[in-house]
């Protein structure tokens, strides 16, 4: 009987541990490795991936979406079991949105947990595409014609590009047709138009197609510029007595010419330096005409006009003379004689003064002639001693300034010298 029972409890004692030996080992969560996106088309891709298994049987998936919240799942699809090594896994996806960017993730599962991959992303193909149109300027903008310009990206298909242009945004004028090839990056593209209007404003924009589409920039607009062809001039007086005052009027000539901007330039006397602006811009009437006010002239003094504005016009030169400044006067000097007397403007070192009367007939006669006397740093003056006749006399100083050109000869005012006192 004793050795029964110790038969029986040394049969329980075995009973656990064989019970133990028979159960599995717990499996760890596998491992999943978001791969890239393979084989890319307008609306399909290939995802892949890799996975460990750890051991046990597994299963996996791919979410994918517009966000990194996926939102779409591919079914759920065993892991080979052969072998340890991971497992690559590929798997394609279809009805996606072309030119469109996607997130996604390899997931694996086993009885340990869920493994899940980084978050990758890829774009599907774009496929054709409308031409794009950038940079669309004008330049070379003359008063009849104009360059346009734009920058055009074919996108890979062949493109034809025109420039449509008119004085509103209706246009209504086309250019012709040029080609922008079938590249992938963008093209300069320039076409030259003509038969505008002077001073007008223009609306423009580039017009780019291909087998895709068409594509046009935004509105642009230029202003054509005035068009001027002459400028006329005239002094008035053209013979100025030294300091004095001139106008300088004329007319610019051509179309639209009406705001033209316009300069007076001048060149004084010796005329060694080149022509300078005097005084501030004038701007040209609806009918083209214009006035310069010079307010005192010194020396001989050259004259024009030049455009400031649209194109480049100088009138003909014209020449303001200044005229030496004589005073005169008459001083009695006793019953039977008198002095005619004066100042000259500016100091005419060899001047030459010459004494004229007047005939009985209305003619100048010259009665005398002297040099011209210094009168401080900027003046000369001049006497001249006359008999008092029994009429009244009537004189006229004229004086040269020999001075190579820098003044005109000048000549007073008439001064009458009384007649002689009988005794």
């Amino acid at each position: 009987m004793r050795r029964f029972l110790l038969i029986l409890a040394l049969l329980a004692a075995a009973v656990p541990a064989a019970a133990s030996a028979q159960d599995p080992v717990p499996a760890t969560p596998p491992v999943a490795t978001t791969g890239t996106a393979e084989s890319l088309t307008q609306t399909g891709a290939t995802l892949t991936g890799t996975i460990d298994r750890n051991g046990g049987a597994t299963t996996y998936h791919v979410e994918y979406g517009t966000s990194a919240a996926y939102g779409l799942n591919t079914t759920e699809t065993p892991v080979p079991a052969d072998g340890t090594d991971p497992v690559t896994v590929k798997v394609p996806i279809t009805g996606l949105t072309r030119d469109t960017l996607y997130n996604f993730r390899l997931v694996a599962t086993n009885e340990a947990g869920i493994s899940r991959g980084a978050n990758r992303t890829f774009r599907t193909a774009p496929g054709p595409r409308p031409p794009a149109v950038s940079r669309t300027t004008a330049r070379d903008i003359a008063s009849r014609g104009a360059g346009l310009t734009s920058t055009v990206d074919p996108n890979g298909l062949e493109t034809s590009v025109r420039f449509e242009y008119g004085r509103t945004t209706s246009y209504g004028t086309a250019s012709d047709r040029v080609s922008a090839g079938a590249g992938d990056r963008g093209v300069p593209i320039s076409v030259a138009i003509d038969r505008l209007r002077p001073y007008t404003r223009y609306h423009f924009r580039a017009v780019a197609t291909n087998s895709a589409g068409t594509t046009r920039s935004l509105d642009r607009s230029f202003v054509t510029p005035r068009e001027p062809t002459g400028i006329s001039i005239a002094l008035t007086p053209s013979r100025v007595v030294w300091s004095g005052s001139l106008s300088v009027i004329g007319r610019v000539a051509g179309t639209s010419v009406g705001g033209t901007r316009v300069a007076l330039e001048r060149q004084d006397w010796p005329f060694r330096a080149g022509f300078s602006q005097s005084g501030d811009t004038r701007t040209a009437s609806s009918s083209g005409s214009f006035r310069f006010d010079v307010p005192s002239i010194f020396v001989t003094t050259q004259m024009r006009v030049v455009t400031r504005s649209g194109r480049a016009l100088s009138s003909p030169i014209r020449t303001a003379s200044s005229a030496v400044k004589v005073g005169a006067r008459s001083q009695g000097r006793g019953r039977r004689r008198s002095r005619v007397l004066g100042t000259i403007w500016p100091r005419v070192p060899n001047g030459r003064v010459s004494l004229q009367k007047r005939s009985p007939k209305g003619k100048w006669v010259v009665v005398r002639r002297r040099a011209a006397k210094p009168l401080g740093a900027d003046r000369s003056r001049y006497s001249f001693s006359v008999k008092r006749q029994k009429r009244v006399g009537r004189y006229r100083v004229v004086v040269l300034a020999r001075d190579a050109g820098a003044h005109v000869p000048g000549r007073s005012r008439e001064v009458r010298v009384r007649a002689r006192r009988a005794r």
